[in-house]
């Protein structure tokens, strides 16, 4: 470890006590006496009283806090003392006594309509009215009202222009999140993750592709969303540009919860339990047909297991025993729910608690949150458990030091397999014939001395499920550590300077355990993979804050320097063959593989600034200049420079047009340029150590895949951006409406080369992509009244994405491949990122399907047949609120992606899917008839079977004539040459509407607690993902894909997608 970073986080540690010992003190002291006693109450409009609120006497500084009845009694310095009284989410009052002693004092919520502020770049808290550039942010009820315990998740349909979906790997999966679509080639698409102005390791630690892999989540995904006060989404250059190379993709900044200047001591506590339940089903499977071939039921032994995952036998019967795969006979009818039966009831607990207090000059919070989540997948389960101190002291006048410490634990046990990986139970259970009951492999998975029992014929890649979730099994454990310190000093009331230290921090294992017997390991297996990743910044900056002109124009500025450090340390160790059967630990095994270490340092330094300009309340203008000089790049690339510039303007103030109709009016405008270096060791070949010994030395190899290009130059992108915000009917309509135009120049990426090179691709700069779209959020409140409020929020964004060039040589880059079908995601030149592409069927001029022999015929060349990417999102919410009870629901929609159902294509090559339910009937019939007239298959034409829409050529190639196909064939024939030759068919509109979230709570009155030191108590139900109104993906989640990389629209072997209701309890003390 790094001595620096050890005592950081002692010295961390300290300053947390420091802190607590500050507040406590502060919490007992005795303030200045008074000359007079004034005794009152403070209450809100609806005359409830007002727990907590701060009394302050602003010439002595004398200050009380209310009571359980809103009620307070304080010493003031004269008859005619000014009362400071505030409240958090009211408006603060001053309050002349003029000789009184009894005061009732009413505050009202406070309007957060046209002086909003929000986190912008580098945590700097802005009034949005001054902002150039389009700034979302989300509250803390907003996040956790269907309680997601995956932090982004929850943003789902929040965030005009933010799109999230994750893989389907159960508890702890990682999510994918891109803003305003993708602009990176093989780069990562995701946006730069900054905590309480800490930049955060997201790094996805374990995926899947075309072969198989499982989901190890990723740092975001560790996150407890019980701690976190707000989200900021800054989407565009203009916005991120403060944050360097990695906020090309945008930032989100993530807030995490404080104690509050003179909030005193409080306590809250809240509990939730949840439910999970199956959301998708394979409601589309075939029930008529159960397991064999040809129309024929097993016969045999080796057809009984070998016809597993084959519907194609004879019709059901459930008079008709039939051997099944572990010898025994079993009545040949259908069984109910033979798949779903699988997975059970999944149970998610979150409980946390919070102490905080808060003075003139100090604040302090500690708290604690701990997650239980067992997913659906049996053993597959999740604990996470974080603790969390943030303090805040004014030290002097001058002086203050604000710090925090987040450790979140996390261990997660079996997550499943996903793709094609022999792990993955989706592939096993959702081909099975609909007369065998999963529950029998269960029943069945080994022998009595502890070995595999075949049951689908030898197929090593479709392992038992039961063996599965009991015999191959894999854990995983993340420590980590975000914190920071920050020092400020006043060298003048509009100068300050403040030097801050930031570490994210973490350590992760997983370990993988196939034990002896399992397919494909037969000897046993064990990996063990240990990442150890630390990011340090250190930030000194030097801030500017000034008017002028009597008040008339504001000035601030600040110039900044930052290093930046991230170390990865990254061990594998692996071992084949069990010594002592059933012991598990990476010594035991006969064939030891050689360590696999990696070893990845980066720095960049950087020098940034930025001028704020605001003239009279109703024009700003922004510019901001950074320097990057990265260690990835050549001497000569590694320094590169990138501006921005941005302004709004208030049309409604200056035109002095604001009424009861227009209340605020603002456009706004925004360019910027944002530069992107590359990862570590590309310029130049490595070397390492292979496993082959010769005279007792491992031989030296180049450690390398990729040819090393030495002039690789930084990736640009380009954007422009222009809005309007505007307000009526003083707050109650809000529209923000804006445009964006984007594009990223000079990718770093691999191309392929011959294999004869020794390498796979070769690193060079080229390729455009560009990204324009609109996005518009619609806030409106329909009916208002004293008791009741119903608040309609719209979110929308439509975004069109273009892949201008590529390279001279090169006009395809492959981003994904499929297992099956042939199959890839591709950018092309020309279209859209990430288009679906493979060989389709052949067709008449008309687009009909040419058929030859009752088979569709072929293309040789790939041809695009999708796009995997969605374009156009849509997020309604609606909330009402009756007195204390409020109901929330919130509808998320997509459209415009495509999804490649392999699993689809599984369901009709085996005979599955209720598509393959045509022409059945009538092929068996035909062949009773060719059989009972003692014909030939060769001499007979059928009479009945699958007859394919399309046509047939019945002239020649150079002059055909084309006529409607009439040809029968056995359905098992037509079906089996589609799926071996194209992926067409199974390539499905991904577009959906989906009751994402609703929640249902009630906030109990106060006045019922007055006797107690109760101060809030609310009660909730919640669901989250409760149901699919619309799609066209049958069987699975149309969200469904393996991985969160950027070749999306692939799907194989998803599990079904998840929903969860359940109860929470909040209370404050």
């Amino acid at each position: 470890m790094n001595p620096l970073h050890d005592l950081f986080i002692k010295a961390i540690s300290k300053r947390s006590l420091f802190l607590l010992a500050v507040c406590i003190c502060f919490e007992l002291s005795i303030f200045a006496q008074g000359n007079m006693i004034i005794t009152g109450q403070v209450i809100d409009v609806n005359k409830e009283p007002i727990i907590g609120a701060t009394v302050q006497d602003e010439n002595n500084k004398n200050g009380v806090i209310t009571d359980m009845d809103g009620k307070f009694s304080i010493k003031v310095s004269s008859r005619n003392a000014t009362l400071n009284v505030s409240y958090i989410g009211m408006k603060s009052q001053n309050v002349k006594t003029n000789g009184r002693k009894q005061l009732t004092i009413v505050l009202e919520e406070e309007s957060v309509a046209i002086d909003e502020v929000v986190v912008t770049a580098l945590g700097i808290k802005r009034e949005s009215k001054a902002l150039g550039y389009a700034v979302t942010e989300v509250k803390s009820d907003n996040l956790t009202a269907g309680r997601e315990n995956n932090l982004m998740s929850a943003l789902s349909g929040k965030v005009p222009g933010v799109d999230i979906s994750t893989t389907g790997g159960g508890v702890g999966e990682s999510t994918r999140v891109t803003i305003r679509g993708n602009s990176q080639l093989s780069g990562s698409n995701a946006p730069l993750y900054v905590i309480d102005g800490v930049p955060m390791d997201n790094t996805q630690l374990g995926s899947a592709n075309e072969n198989g892999g499982i989901d190890y989540g990723d740092g975001i995904s560790s996150l407890s969303p019980d701690n976190i006060e707000s989200i900021s989404v800054l989407k565009g250059a203009s916005a991120a540009a403060l944050y360097g190379s990695r906020a090309s993709n945008g930032v989100i900044l993530i807030t995490t919860k404080s104690g509050q200047k003179k909030q005193g001591l409080g306590i809250e506590f809240s509990s939730n339990i949840s439910m999970v339940k199956l959301l998708s089903g394979f409601d589309d499977y075939q029930r008529v047909y159960g397991q064999g071939r040809n129309g024929m039921p097993p016969l045999n032994e080796m057809d009984a297991k070998g016809t597993t995952m084959s519907a194609w036998g004879g019709r059901l019967d459930a008079n008709l025993p039939v051997l099944t795969f572990d010898g025994s006979y079993r009545p040949y009818g259908n069984v109910e729910n033979n798949i779903l039966s699988f997975f059970r009831t999944g149970f998610a607990t979150t409980n946390s608690v919070a102490l905080s207090s808060g003075t003139e000059t100090s604040t302090f919070r500690v708290s604690v949150s701990d997650m239980r989540n067992n997913d659906i997948v049996p053993s597959s389960k999740m604990n996470r458990t974080s603790f969390t101190v943030r303090g805040s002291t004014q030290l002097g006048k001058k002086m203050g030091i604000e710090a925090r410490v987040d450790y979140t634990i996390e261990n997660v046990n079996n997550r499943p397999g996903l793709s094609d990986d022999p792990s993955n139970i989706g592939n096993s259970i959702i081909g099975l014939a609909p007369n065998l009951d999963q529950r029998w492999l269960g029943d069945s998975f080994k022998d009595e001395h502890g070995r595999y029992i075949d049951w689908n014929g030898n197929n090593i890649y479709r392992t038992n499920p039961y063996w599965v979730i009991n015999e191959m099994r894999n854990k995983t454990k993340r420590n980590r550590i975000i914190a920071f310190i920050n020092y400020h000093y006043d060298i003048l009331p509009y100068l300050r300077f403040q030097f801050k230290v930031g570490t994210d921090s973490y350590n992760f294992q997983a370990t993988e355990f196939s034990s002896k017997y399992t397919p494909t390991a037969p000897g046993g297996e064990m990996t063990i993979t240990q990442r150890n990743v630390r990011e340090d910044n250190y930030e000194a900056m030097l801030r500017f804050n000034k008017s002028f002109l009597k008040d008339r124009l504001d000035i601030t500025a600040f110039i900044a320097g930052n290093i930046r450090r991230n170390e990865s340390d990254k061990l594998i160790n692996k071992g084949e063959n069990e010594v002592v059967d059933g012991l598990v630990s990476i010594t035991n095994y006969s064939n030891p593989y050689s360590p696999q270490h990696a070893l990845i340092k980066k720095q960049v330094n950087s020098i940034y600034g930025a001028l704020n300009i605001g003239w009279d309340d109703y024009a700003y203008i922004d510019f901001t200049l950074r320097n990057d000089v990265s260690s990835t790049l050549s001497k000569a690339n590694r320094s590169y420079i990138y501006p921005s510039a941005s302004g709004s303007f208030i049309f409604s103030k200056f035109l002095n047009i604001e009424n009861s109709i227009l209340s605020f009016g603002k456009v706004r405008a925004s360019w910027a340029k944002v530069g992107g270096d590359t990862d570590p060791y590309q310029l130049n070949l490595s070397y390492g150590l292979s496993n082959v010994i010769f005279q007792g030395t491992s031989l030296g190899v180049i450690n390398a895949s990729k040819v090393p290009y030495r002039d690789l130059k930084p990736t640009s992108t380009y954007s422009y951006e222009f809005g309007t915000d505007l307000r009526f009917f003083k707050g109650r309509l809000s529209l923000d409406l804006g445009y964006y135009f984007q594009t990223t120049k000079n990718q770093i990426l691999g191309l392929p080369v011959s294999v004869s090179t020794g390498y796979s691709k070769a690193m060079i700069n080229a390729g455009e992509i560009q990204n324009k779209g609109i996005e518009m959020a619609l806030s409106f409140v329909p009916v208002q009244t004293k008791n009741f409020e119903w608040e309609s929020t719209i979110n929308l964004a439509k975004n069109k994405n273009n892949v201008k060039s590529l390279h001279k040589e090169v006009k395809d880059y492959q981003l994904a491949a499929a297992r099956w079908g042939n199959a890839f995601i591709y950018a092309s030149e020309g279209q859209p990122y990430g288009v679906i592409v493979g060989p389709g069927f052949k067709r008449d001029p008309d687009g009909n399907v040419i058929f030859k022999n009752g088979l569709p015929t072929y293309d040789s060349d790939i041809k695009v047949l999708g796009n995997g990417t969605y374009d156009f999102t849509l997020g309604v919410q609606q909330s009402f609120h009756y007195k204390g009870l409020s109901l929330s629901v919130l509808f998320d929609m997509k459209w415009g992606a495509d999804l490649y159902s392999m699993s689809a294509r599984q369901s009709h090559a085996n005979g599955t899917s209720k598509e393959t339910l045509r022409g059945r009937a009538e092929w068996y019939e035909s062949e009773e008839q060719r059989k009972a007239n003692n014909v030939s298959e060769a001499n007979w034409t059928a009479t009945g079977g699958f007859v394919g829409e399309g046509v047939m050529n019945i002239g020649t190639n150079d002059n055909p004539v084309y006529v409607p196909n009439t040809v029968a064939i056995n359905p098992q024939t037509y079906w089996t040459n589609v799926t071996s030759n194209t992926a067409e068919p199974f390539i499905y509109d991904a577009s959906f509407i989906k009751l994402r979230e609703m929640n249902i709570s009630y906030q109990f009155p106060i006045k019922w607690f007055s006797k107690t030191p109760i101060r809030s108590l609310s009660l909730s139900l919640y669901g989250r993902n409760l149901f699919t109104f619309y799609k066209n993906v049958k069987n699975i989640d149309p969200e469904s894909n393996y991985s969160n990389g950027n070749g999306q629209g692939l799907e194989y072997g998803s599990l079904p997608s998840r929903r969860s209701f359940g109860f929470g309890l909040n209370l404050k003390f």
